[in-house]
């Protein structure tokens, strides 16, 4: 479906472009806050029945996002791969679409057949999409200010025995923390940080959140006895991004709710040599301003 939604862009491409500045002007904003605590611990023993070595993990992000209404209140942007069922009329065009390819001449030809087919039908989109129109309200980061501010944290406890060469058998035992503040003046880890989308189900009442995980860096600092050299660590390791899907929300403009999530990705020790999978508690807050 993503790559059919993105096709159709195609036709809007054609279209005079929209002048620089708000790509949404008008439409309603929202603050979002956002607290996860992730906890998780591991131990694996070395096969020569000395070394071993342990994690014991938290880590917190507490955040409040700024989100902008983006509309095509038809469908959730924010939605279990699969959820919705193909309609046979699309599922025919998405085999056209991926036969081109590459091919940008022929994806053009196959969406100029399509809206010249539809052109009588002004909902032939909706209804070969299965949108409901008018159900969802959607959400993304509102890129016109700062889009993320907060807080993320590491604090980790990280043990064990190891043999240094020609040295005998040394357990260690020392910390792991630090902290990073938003905003950065770094782009490439604001982009990552403001990629939050929010979907509102106005017929059950539930709201499903995507929220960043991916290659958001915290400066640690390491305590006595480390003998490893790291200056930072990610957030979590072994996830794109943080989903949860059809939460009660609440009631209407103060939507509220909380999740507990398994398999919220991993944190590691010694380049890997220990991984401990997180479990996650989400609290947020959705309020339009």
């Amino acid at each position: 479906m993503r790559l059919l939604l993105a096709a159709f862009g195609l036709v809007a491409a054609c279209l005079p472009a929209v002048a620089a500045g708000d790509p949404f002007p008008g439409a309603p904003r929202a603050k979002l806050h956002v607290r996860i605590e992730f906890a998780g611990a591991n131990r694996v023993d070395l096969p020569n029945k000395v070394e071993w070595a342990a994690i014991e993990a938290w880590r917190t992000l507490e955040v409040d996002f700024a989100l902008v209404d983006v509309g095509n209140d038809g469908v959730a942007i924010v939605a279990p791969a699969g959820a919705a069922e193909v309609p046979p009329a699309m599922a025919d065009l998405e085999g056209k679409i991926e036969a081109c390819g590459e091919d940008q001449k022929c994806l053009a030809a196959t969406m100029k057949e399509f809206a010249e087919a539809s052109a009588g039908t002004p909902d032939m989109f909706a209804q070969m999409t299965g949108q409901q129109p008018g159900r969802f309200r959607n959400f993304a980061a509102d890129l016109q200010g700062t889009c993320a501010t907060g807080t993320l944290v590491v604090q980790d406890i990280l043990s064990g025995v190891y043999i240094p060469p020609p040295e005998p058998a040394r357990a260690y035992r020392f910390t792991r923390d630090g902290n990073l503040t938003l905003p950065q003046d770094d782009f490439g880890l604001m982009d990552y940080a403001c990629r939050v989308e929010v979907s509102l189900d106005q017929a059950t009442g539930n709201m499903s959140l995507r929220l960043p995980a991916a290659k958001l860096a915290v400066p640690v600092k390491l305590g006595p006895g480390a003998f490893t050299d790291e200056t930072a660590v990610p957030l979590v390791e072994d996830l794109q991004t943080i989903e949860i899907f059809d939460q009660p929300a609440g009631s209407d403009g103060a939507w509220t709710g909380v999740a507990e999530l398994e398999g919220a990705g991993a944190a590691s020790h010694n380049s890997g040599q220990v991984v401990a999978p997180l479990k996650a508690r989400i609290v947020w807050r959705l309020v339009e301003s």
